[in-house]
């Protein structure tokens, strides 16, 4: 889970960093450290759509508030999730307007932290993350099968059976799947969501849609490791 924090205040930011990394560890997240901007301008000066999946926004920020920072990702992404951190509820109203998911009340401990993570519901928003590719094509993480790359061409396998090319390279593919732990290369040239598996094969892996993709017998038990790695993950995010 990729997740920003936008505080004018260092020591708040570093404080709530920590705490979402602890929680986030105890719940069963592999979990970077959030990345942390000293204001709303400097947050959206690098924003882009689908590049965050969670972001703590301070209201009371000089210049930029964090409600008017919220707008303007709202403008551009407005899927990703997004926490208000404040000393003071009286913006309430104001959160709503911008789709916020939760309302971070400084002073904060453990517990409150650990509070908001269940209330925003992480397993079902993990179903719910999309990836971009280069030709800006989006799809939700959840619907991709698998893919398939030939000639300078990657084509994506969709869970409703069909299909979209993108022309891009292997290694880019790869690059931007494979790095979060939820897809694997299985072959040469096929990359498999792990959440799509049913089983690992002596030469092939069969898919939740009924379909095969080949599994070369190099990358067999590494493939059956990453699997078995993806589904401890869910059942302790699971609880």
């Amino acid at each position: 889970m990729r997740i920003a924090i936008a505080d004018d205040s260092r020591e708040d930011s570093d404080h709530l960093s920590r705490e979402l990394m602890n929680c986030l560890k105890e719940m069963g997240y592999d979990q970077e450290a959030p990345e942390v901007y000293e204001s709303g301008e400097k947050l959206l000066a690098v924003f882009s759509p689908g590049q965050y999946d969670l972001i703590f926004l301070d209201i009371y920020m000089d210049k930029l508030t964090g409600i008017e920072t919220a707008r303007e990702i709202r403008q551009k992404d407005p899927v990703v999730r997004i926490a208000f951190i404040t000393s003071s509820n009286e913006h309430a109203a104001e959160s709503y307007e911008v789709k916020a998911d939760y309302y971070l009340l400084k002073p904060y401990n453990t517990a409150a932290v650990r509070n908001m993570l269940h209330n925003i519901d992480l397993t079902k928003y993990e179903r719910e993350r999309y990836l971009v590719f280069p030709d800006d094509s989006k799809f939700r993480l959840h619907d991709i099968l698998y893919t398939e790359y030939c000639n300078h061409k990657v084509v994506i396998h969709l869970a409703d059976g069909s299909e979209h090319g993108v022309w891009t390279s292997q290694a880019e593919t790869e690059k931007l799947l494979c790095s979060r732990g939820e897809f694997a290369v299985c072959t040469k040239g096929i990359i498999v969501n792990l959440e799509a598996i049913v089983s690992i094969e002596e030469d092939a892996v069969r898919l939740k849609n009924g379909a095969f993709v080949p599994n070369s017998r190099g990358r067999r038990a590494e493939l059956k490791q990453l699997h078995a790695e993806y589904l401890f993950r869910n059942l302790r995010a699971r609880g």
